[in-house]
C-alpha cells in the first residue's frame, strides 16, 4: 500500500483556519491533475480550512468522497524538531502525538493506496516514524505547498519513496 501525502496549497497566513492564496489554488488544482493519474481507496482531509480546499479541487475533477478528520491537523512544531512556541500549552505536544500516531496506525492496515490531504509538519512526523529517529525534520526536511509525498506501508515493511515532489507544479 502506498500513502500520498499531500501538503495543502499556499495560505493566506500561518492562522489556523485560513484560506488559500491564489497561487494556491493554483497549486491545488496542479496537484488534483496530476493525481487523477493514480488510484486510491480512501480518501482523508485534515478538517481545517486550508486542507479542505485543496482537497476540493482534486474531488471536483473525480467525484471521489473525502473523510474529513482532526486527526490530521498540524502537529506541533517540537514533534519535529522545531522550536518551543511561547503560549503553546504544555500538554499540545503529547496529545499531538497521540493524534497523529492513532491516524498511521489505522492507514497502516489499509491494503490499497491512500491519499491524505494535510500539513507539512504532520508529513514530516510521518516521515520520521518510517525513519524510526529523533532526527531534525523542522530544518532538514522541505515540504514545500502542495507537494507530494510517498510512503510505502505493510504490516513488515514502512519505505520512503519519495519526499516533496513538486514537479507538476512547474
Amino acid at each position: 500500500m502506498k500513502l500520498f501525502l499531500i501538503r495543502h496549497g499556499e495560505a493566506n497566513s500561518e492562522e489556523i483556519e485560513v484560506n488559500l492564496t491564489p497561487k494556491g489554488i493554483m497549486q491545488s488544482k496542479a496537484i488534483a491533475k496530476e493525481l487523477t493519474k493514480y488510484s486510491f481507496s480512501k480518501i482523508y482531509s485534515s478538517d481545517l480550512m486550508r486542507a479542505k480546499t485543496t482537497a476540493k479541487e482534486y474531488i471536483n475533477l473525480t467525484n471521489h468522497k473525502v473523510t474529513e478528520t482532526k486527526d490530521l491537523r498540524e502537529i506541533y512544531r517540537v514533534l519535529v524538531g522545531g522550536p518551543i512556541k511561547e503560549n503553546t500549552s504544555e500538554s499540545r505536544e503529547k496529545k499531538d502525538a497521540i493524534r497523529a500516531d492513532r491516524f498511521f496506525k489505522k492507514i497502516c492496515n489499509s491494503k490499497e493506496d491512500v491519499l491524505v490531504f494535510c500539513h507539512g509538519n504532520i508529513i514530516r512526523y510521518f516521515i520520521n516514524k518510517i525513519l524510526k529517529s529523533k532526527e531534525n525534520l523542522w530544518e532538514n526536511v522541505i515540504i514545500d505547498n502542495c507537494s507530494m509525498s510517498i510512503l510505502e506501508l505493510s504490516p513488515t515493511i514502512k519505505k520512503i519513496k519519495c519526499i516533496n515532489l513538486t514537479t507538476h507544479l512547474i
